[in-house]
C-alpha cells in the first residue's frame, strides 16, 4: 500500500499541467488530500469503469484501487472533481486520472486521461 501511494504522489507531480476551468491543476495538489475510496455513486462508477474497460483495452475482472485526488468545487449540480484509478496495482499498473463533472442535480460526465 506504501508503494501505491508513493506512486500516486509521484504521478501527481509528473501529470501536473493538466488543468481544468472548474479545478485548479493537478500540480497544485498536496500529496496529504489523496484518500482511497470514490466520490461517485454506484452508476457513475459502473459507467468509468466501462468507458475505463473500453478506452484502455483492460480486463473487466482487472483489480482498480480508487483515491479522491481533488476535493468537489462548484456549486451543488455543477461539481467538479477528480480520482486516480490504478488498475492491476499488484502486477502490471496502469494510472488513469478520471475528471468528473456534475452536469445536473441527477447527472454527471466524466473523461479519462492515462498516465
Amino acid at each position: 500500500m506504501k508503494s501505491t501511494v508513493i506512486m500516486i504522489m509521484t504521478s501527481i507531480v509528473l501529470f501536473g499541467c493538466a488543468t481544468s476551468n472548474e479545478l485548479p491543476p493537478i500540480s497544485q495538489i498536496k500529496p496529504s488530500v489523496a484518500e482511497e475510496g470514490s466520490l461517485a455513486n454506484e452508476k457513475l462508477i459502473a459507467d468509468a469503469t466501462a468507458g475505463l474497460i473500453e478506452s484502455a483495452n483492460i480486463r473487466a475482472d482487472a483489480k482498480i484501487i480508487k483515491f479522491v485526488i481533488q476535493q468537489p468545487v462548484g456549486s451543488v449540480g455543477q461539481r467538479a472533481w477528480r480520482e486516480m484509478w490504478i488498475v492491476s496495482p499488484e502486477s502490471n499498473p496502469m494510472q488513469f486520472i478520471i475528471t468528473f463533472r456534475e452536469t445536473g442535480l441527477n447527472a454527471a460526465d466524466f473523461e479519462i486521461q492515462e498516465m
